[in-house]
C-alpha cells in the first residue's frame, strides 16, 4: 500500500509512546502517544534499547507473595525481528527455579503497537511449582495525560443470536472507580469482543485514545480503575489458582496494546490495517489468504447428486464462487438423513465419529464430489467440530479412550488425547482432498472446565488453559501438515474470536441468528452492525443470506460481507427440490457478482462513515473500502427503515480532489466525477433502502 495521502501518514505515528513505567536500567517503555511532557522514545530507538520493560507486565501471587524482582530473575534476549517489527524474549524465573514465564514480544516499528504471548513452564522434573494465584497477563498503571476525568470504555458486544449481538457498549468510570469486563462461558467472544478501547472526558485529550486486545479462547476478565492520574488496567483468565506439575507447560492469554492520537474512526482504520497485515492467515506463498465467496450444499446430509446439481448451477450460470461449502451432516455410522433441511436434524448427535455416512454417500468416501469441485476450478470446505463428543454418535473414541473425553467434551489438553483427534481430522482431510477447514464448537465449556478443577483445589484454571494451549496446538499443527490452508472459525456463530483465533482463521457466520427469516428487519440491521462495527478487529468475515427474500436488495446487501455463503437450499428447496427461475437466477448473479467485487477490495482501507450503530432501526450506517494499489473502492450507506433524515452527506476518505473518478451505482448508472465533487458524498435516500457506489480514479 503506497503513503501518499497525509491523512492516512498521520496513522502511523512513529512517535506514539508516553510512560508506562520503570524500565529495566531506568530507561521508560512509553504507550500513549504525544501526550504530557514526559521523554519519548520512538520506534526505532526501541528497536535498538537492550532494555525491557521490568515487572510490570504481569500481575499474580506466587506463593502468596506479590511477582516483584525479589521472587523473581529477569533475563531479555534479542530474537530477530524484521523491517516491520522488533522482536524480544523476555523470561523470569522463580527464585525456587521451577516456575518459568516466558514473554515472546513484538515491537511494531509503523504502528503505534506492541503485543506479547505469555508461556508458563515448570522446570522441574520432579517436583510442582509454587502456588500461583490470580495470573494477569497485564497488569500494569499507564499515566493519564490530564487528571481527575471520566475514563470511557468502549467495547463491541458480542455474539449471543440474538439482535443485541454486535453492538456498541459504552463504559463511564469515574475518578476513584474500577470497571470489570468479563466472560464466563469458555468462548471468548459470547458477551463481548475483546478489543476494548479507552479515552478520556476532556477536550484537552479529544484524540487520547487506547486499545486492549486480548488474545484468548476462553473465559477473560479485564479491569480498569481510574487513579485520576493514571489508569491501572488488569487482564488475564477469569479463575486461576494452580500449581504447575513438573514439565508442564502451558499458554496464557496473549497481549497488545495498541494507542493513537487519532480520533476514533482514524483509529479503527489504523487497526483494520493491522490485522490485515499482522494478524490474518497467510497462504504458503506468504501473502494474506483473501476472503472467500462459497455456494454450499449446506450440510453432507445432502447427496452425492445433489452435490453435483448445486455445483453445476454455479458453474452454468457462471456465478463468481470460488469455495464449495460441506457443512455439518456428513459423519457418523450409517443412518438415514433428511437431505433436504439444511443440515438434518441429526447433525448434532453425529458429532464426534468423524466417518463418512455410508448411507448418504454410499462411497464412503466425499471425493466425488472434491474432485467435481476442483474439476471446477473451486476449493473444498468442510465442517469439523473436534472438540464435541455426543454419547449418541457411537464414536470408536468412546469405546477406546472413554478417558479422553469429559462430558460431551474431548480434552485437547491431554497430549494423547490431542494426538488421537489430530491423526484422525488430518488423516481424514488428507484421504478427501479437503482444501478449507471450517472448525465450529456449539457449547459452552467453562462448566466442564470447572468441575474438573474442583477434584484438585490447587489445579484451578489449568484444564481450560491446558485445553486452549491444545487447540492452538491443533491449529497450527493442521497449518504446519497442509501449508497454506485456510482455516475457518465457528461457535455457534462468532463466539470465539479474539486476537488469537482472528490470527489463524476467517470467520464467516459471525452469528446463527443469520439463519433463517427474520421478523422487523432485525437479521438485516444486525448485519449492518456486524460489518461496521466489528470489522476493524475482524477484516474477514461474512454470514448466511438466506436471512433475505429473493428480491430484497435492502436486505441482502445489509448481510453480505467481506466474504459471503450462499445457500441455495434454503430459499425453499432451490435447486435440489425445484429450479430457481430465470428471474431468480438474474437477480442472485447481480447480488454476488456484486459482493465478489466488494470481496476484491475488502483488503483495503476501512473507515467508518458513521460511529458504532446499535440495534435501533432509526439510524444511519456506513462504510467505505478504498485500495490505494488499485485505486479505487466502493461506498455503502444504509437509511434503516425508521431513519427520520432523509439526507445525509459523508466525507469519503483517501481521495485526490484533483483527479477525475468513474463511479458506479448498485443500478448500474455510470458517471464521472471530480475527486472533490466525491468527496463530499450526498444522499436522499427512502425510508429502508440504500445506496453503493463502486468508484475507481480514472488514469490520465
Amino acid at each position: 500500500m503506497k503513503k501518499s495521502d497525509p491523512s492516512v501518514l498521520s496513522l502511523r505515528q512513529k512517535r506514539f509512546f508516553s510512560p508506562f513505567r520503570v524500565l529495566l536500567l531506568g530507561l521508560l517503555f512509553l504507550v500513549v502517544a504525544g501526550m504530557g511532557a514526559a521523554a519519548r522514545l520512538d520506534s526505532a530507538e526501541m528497536a535498538g534499547t537492550t532494555s525491557y520493560p521490568a515487572f510490570n507486565e504481569l500481575s499474580f501471587l506466587y506463593d502468596g507473595v506479590p511477582f516483584s524482582p525479589e521472587t523473581f530473575t529477569c533475563s531479555v534476549a534479542p530474537a530477530g525481528g524484521n523491517s516491520e517489527y522488533t522482536q524480544k524474549n523476555v523470561v523470569y524465573l522463580a527464585r525456587d527455579g521451577k516456575l518459568q514465564i516466558r514473554l515472546d514480544y513484538k515491537l511494531y516499528k509503523n504502528y503505534p503497537a506492541f503485543e506479547y504471548t505469555v508461556r508458563l513452564a515448570n522446570l522441574s522434573p520432579d517436583e510442582e511449582t509454587g502456588l500461583v494465584e490470580n495470573f494477569m497477563s497485564l497488569g500494569t498503571t499507564v499515566s493519564l495525560p490530564v487528571s481527575d476525568r471520566d475514563l470511557f470504555l468502549d467495547v463491541v458486544g458480542g455474539s449471543l443470536c440474538n439482535p443485541n449481538d454486535f453492538t456498541p457498549n459504552h463504559f463511564v468510570i469515574p475518578a476513584g472507580q474500577t470497571e470489570t469486563l468479563q466472560t464466563e462461558s469458555g468462548r471468548s467472544s459470547s458477551y463481548y469482543f475483546p478489543f476494548i478501547e479507552w479515552t478520556l472526558d476532556d477536550p484537552v485529550s479529544e484524540h487520547y485514545r487506547c486499545m486492549l486486545a486480548i488474545g484468548w479462547t476462553g473465559s477473560w476478565k479485564a479491569s480498569f480503575t481510574n487513579k485520576g492520574d493514571a489508569v491501572e488496567i488488569a487482564a488475564g483468565m477469569l479463575n486461576t489458582h494452580f500449581r504447575l506439575a513438573p514439565g508442564e507447560e502451558i499458554r496464557q492469554p496473549s497481549i497488545a496494546l495498541f494507542t493513537s492520537n487519532q480520533n476514533e474512526m482514524r483509529f479503527r482504520t489504523m487497526v483494520h490495517e493491522f490485522m490485515i497485515k499482522f494478524k490474518s492467515p497467510r497462504g504458503a506463498d506468504g501473502n494474506v489468504i483473501p476472503p472467500i465467496m462459497a455456494i454450499t450444499a449446506g450440510g453432507g446430509n445432502k447427496t452425492p447428486e445433489m452435490m453435483l446439481d448445486i455445483l453445476s448451477y454455479a458453474v452454468e450460470n457462471k456465478m463468481p464462487f470460488d469455495t464449495f461449502w460441506v457443512d455439518a451432516g456428513w459423519y457418523g455410522n450409517p443412518h438415514e438423513a433428511d437431505p433436504y433441511p439444511n443440515c438434518g436434524s441429526e447433525w448434532w448427535a453425529n458429532a464426534g465419529n468423524w466417518i463418512v455416512n455410508t448411507t448418504t454417500h454410499p462411497a464412503g468416501t466425499l471425493l466425488p464430489a472434491v474432485d467435481a469441485v476442483h474439476s471446477a476450478g473451486m476449493k473444498f470446505l468442510l465442517w469439523f467440530e473436534p472438540e464435541r463428543v455426543q454419547a449418541e454418535s457411537n464414536a470408536p473414541i468412546l469405546k477406546e479412550h472413554p478417558e479422553y473425553v469429559h462430558g460431551n467434551l474431548l480434552d485437547f489438553g491431554n497430549p494423547d488425547a490431542l494426538a488421537y483427534i489430530q491423526k484422525t481430522i488430518y488423516g481424514f482431510m488428507r484421504e478427501n482432498k479437503i482444501d478449507t477447514y471450517r472448525q465450529d464448537f456449539n457449547m459452552d465449556p467453562q462448566g466442564i472446565w470447572n468441575s474438573i478443577d474442583t477434584e484438585n483445589p490447587d489445579r484451578v484454571g489449568l484444564a481450560e488453559a491446558r485445553h486452549i494451549t491444545g487447540l492452538y496446538a491443533f491449529l497450527d499443527g493442521m497449518r504446519q501438515e497442509f501449508p497454506g490452508l485456510l482455516q475457518e472459525n465457528c461457535a455457534s456463530g462468532g463466539r470465539r474470536l479474539d486476537m488469537e483465533m482472528i490470527s489463524r482463521a476467517h470467520t464467516y457466520c459471525r452469528s446463527d441468528y443469520f439463519i433463517g427469516p427474520k421478523e422487523n428487519d432485525t437479521a438485516f440491521i444486525l448485519g449492518q452492525n456486524a460489518t461496521h462495527n466489528t470489522l476493524p478487529y475482524l477484516p474477514f468475515q461474512g454470514g448466511e443470506t438466506n436471512c433475505a427474500a429473493i428480491g430484497d436488495d435492502y436486505g441482502v446487501m445489509s448481510v453480505i460481507s467481506s466474504g459471503n455463503v450462499f445457500t441455495p437450499t434454503d430459499f425453499n428447496g432451490g435447486i435440489v427440490k425445484r429450479p430457481f427461475t430465470s428471474e431468480e437466477t438474474a437477480w442472485l448473479k447481480k447480488v454476488f457478482e456484486t459482493a465478489a467485487r466488494m470481496n476484491k477490495l475488502s483488503m483495503g482501507d476501512f473507515y467508518q462513515l458513521t460511529p458504532n450503530t446499535d440495534a435501533q432501526n432509526n439510524v444511519w450506517c456506513a462504510w467505505q473500502l478504498f485500495d490505494d494499489e488499485k485505486k479505487e473502492g466502493f461506498a455503502i450507506a444504509f437509511r434503516r427503515g425508521e431513519a427520520p433524515d432523509a439526507e445525509r452527506t459523508f466525507h469519503l476518505h483517501h481521495l485526490n480532489r484533483k483527479k477525475m473518478y468513474e463511479v458506479e451505482t448498485y443500478n448500474g448508472t455510470t458517471t464521472l466525477m471530480k475527486g472533490k465533487n466525491l468527496a463530499d458524498w450526498h444522499l436522499n435516500l427512502e425510508p429502508r433502502s440504500f445506496e453503493l457506489i463502486f468508484y475507481k480514479e480514472i488514469e490520465e
